[in-house]
């Protein structure tokens, strides 16, 4: 009789990948994608290429983020090239039974350079846990649109507000001054989020911030004045040439109706032409 292992079955290894991405502008060209490194659990897709612009799709190949994984994504954007970074797919952080994942962003943009990024949501399921990291380094005279979606759980389940915990911490500065830092964890067992889950009860949120060399003049006031059903718009500006948009929704319908909204007034402000192709890539958004 063969025997039978009292062994334990071997923990799931964790995931380490990401994606090094670097973009360079060439006259007779526009911006080209010159250097790429790209390990599961992301896959990088061919980039499209309108009015001097280079924009990469990101989407992940697996399930989602389990406990242990860790996802790093550097991309840096040279003088004078545009760029955008988008994925349509939702990113699912999956449930743990403990410990949990982690996601490292660090983004550089350069003189006269324009980089846009437009995720589709992070899902936040039940007993999942999210440590996030973001870092932007701009140049005075460069634009950013920088955007991060949040579903707190997943609707088609009834989730909502299940998950262990999500901490962030955002840092951006031009010229090496700092200009805007968040830093702060949730955890809805402890009651965070209360005034959140009393407004939406299964809502979504949104953050944006937007960087530009341009004169922001009434931009926050237009911002506040925007009517959106089932969505809350709130918006401050930063120590000088940038502004920081929250968004709260009822829903994805409405959240949807409010970042195009945003987007829209501020890519109307930045004075710079957005190609069709990133609307064209980020269907999630559709």
């Amino acid at each position: 009789m063969a025997a039978i292992s009292t062994d334990p079955v071997s923990a799931r290894p964790a995931v380490h990948g990401g994606a090094r991405l670097g973009y360079t502008y060439r006259s007779d060209v526009g911006t080209r994608l010159t250097e790429q490194w790209v390990r599961p659990p992301l896959y990088l897709a061919k980039a499209y290429h309108e009015n001097d612009w280079a924009t990469s799709i990101l989407t992940s190949p697996t399930a989602g983020l389990l406990d242990g994984d860790r996802l790093e994504v550097t991309a840096t954007v040279a003088s004078g090239a545009k760029a955008a970074l988008i994925s349509p797919a939702a990113c699912r952080v999956h449930t743990m039974g403990s410990g949990h994942a982690e996601v490292d962003q660090h983004y550089t943009v350069e003189a006269g350079a324009v980089l846009d990024v437009w995720p589709a949501p992070l899902i936040l399921q039940k007993e999942a846990a999210l440590r996030q990291t973001t870092r932007l380094d701009v140049a005075v005279d460069a634009t950013v649109l920088l955007c991060e979606v949040v579903s707190p759980g997943r609707a088609a389940f009834g989730e909502a507000f299940e998950f262990t915990e999500w901490t962030s911490k955002l840092r951006i500065y031009r010229e090496g001054v700092l200009l805007a830092y968040e830093n702060f964890t949730c955890k809805p067992v402890d009651g965070d989020l209360a005034d959140w889950r009393e407004l939406y009860p299964e809502g979504n949120y949104a953050s944006l911030y937007y960087l530009s060399p341009q004169p922001l003049g009434e931009i926050v006031q237009t911002l506040h004045d925007c009517e959106i059903e089932d969505a809350t718009i709130g918006a401050s500006l930063l120590r000088e040439g940038g502004i920081g948009v929250k968004v709260l929704a009822k829903d994805g319908i409405g959240l949807r109706k409010a970042i195009f909204e945003v987007r829209s007034l501020l890519i109307a402000h930045s004075d710079v032409e957005f190609p069709h192709a990133l609307k064209r890539a980020q269907t999630f958004f559709h």
